[in-house]
């Protein structure tokens, strides 16, 4: 299988490759260049991506089919599709806004890495290439080895950024991110739905969502400036509005807590920002994400509140 991205995009295609190098015969053009080099590059690719590869792997964003080498290969993608059909292609969308080729059919199923992950991909791609006739090759103890060991590497990587200063300023980026796309949604349904009004209040550090009678809580806790060690978030659900730090009022009743969950700030495979719950399923949100189940939390509560009047 050959991957196709733009330089940019090289980290990433080549994180997916790591996956299933041991087991499937990969393309990555900077990988092979040793190989490539005094040959045609433009003969070599149109025949890779032509006819060679059982699978091609898109990694899309908004510049791809510009440059030199990718304009080779969507041309040799184009062609091939003209006499066997896409099923041969996958992509894989990278803009904030996901968007397609308008050439490629719109009944064409893309992944969404924010949602599956390099993980994810790796698996697809797989169970592709074995669709279209390959067979993955059994994995060896030095194969495994050698896989263990660039995910030791990885891991230790990933710990010393989040044990630095570096990663505090993108955890609290991350903060700011989330309460900012919970006001705009508040803004939004409240705006558009006249039986759901929602008010929110938003802290350096804490965020307050109500109705009157339920409330999403958001609280961050981060000790340290270079290692966010002791960090926490903390998603919680009440029966009745609670104030965020340095705001005070007195409600008729003290409200009591239903529900909260507790993440950590994590990366995934690929070095993009998550939130993990520290227990439980111990499922992983983008912010994004989160903020979307702090509104479905509540609303949801609201929602059953309201049918059991009746």
């Amino acid at each position: 299988m050959a991957f196709s991205f733009l330089a940019e995009d090289e980290e990433l295609a080549t994180q997916i490759n790591d996956l299933i190098q041991d087991r499937l015969e990969t393309f990555i053009y900077s990988k092979k260049q040793e190989q490539l080099a005094g040959t045609d590059g433009e003969e070599t690719f149109n025949r890779i991506f032509g006819s060679e590869a059982r699978i091609v792997f898109v990694l899309y964003r908004n510049g791809w089919g510009k440059t030199p080498w990718t304009r080779i290969e969507e041309t040799a993608i184009r062609n091939r599709a003209f006499e066997e059909g896409y099923d041969f292609a996958i992509f894989a969308p990278l803009d904030k806004k996901p968007n397609m080729p308008k050439w490629l059919p719109k009944s064409r199923i893309w992944i969404g890495l924010d949602r599956w992950g390099i993980e994810g991909a790796a698996t697809v791609i797989e169970a592709r290439v074995q669709e279209a006739g390959g067979t993955p090759k059994e994995e060896t103890v030095e194969d495994r080895a050698l896989r263990l060991s660039r995910k030791i590497a990885a891991e230790e990587k990933k710990q010393a950024f989040l044990k630095s200063e570096k990663g505090v300023q993108t955890a609290n980026k991350e903060i700011a991110s989330l309460f900012s796309e919970l006001k705009r949604v508040v803004q939004s349904v409240s705006e558009n739905e006249s039986f759901v009004k929602l008010s929110i209040d938003v802290g350096n550090r804490d965020c307050s969502i109500y109705n009157g009678r339920f409330c999403v809580y958001i609280s961050w806790s981060v000790s340290f400036i270079n290692t966010l060690d002791s960090s926490a978030l903390y998603l919680s659900l009440w029966n009745g509005p609670v104030p965020i730090c340095g705001k005070s009022f007195f409600p008729i009743e003290k409200p009591k807590r239903i529900k909260e969950i507790e993440f950590q700030f994590d990366l995934t495979a690929d070095e993009m920002p998550q939130w993990r719950e520290v227990r439980g399923q111990k499922r992983s949100y983008k912010t994004n994400d989160l903020a979307k189940l702090a509104l479905t939390m509540l609303l949801d509560k609201i929602r059953d509140s309201k049918l059991l009047k009746y």
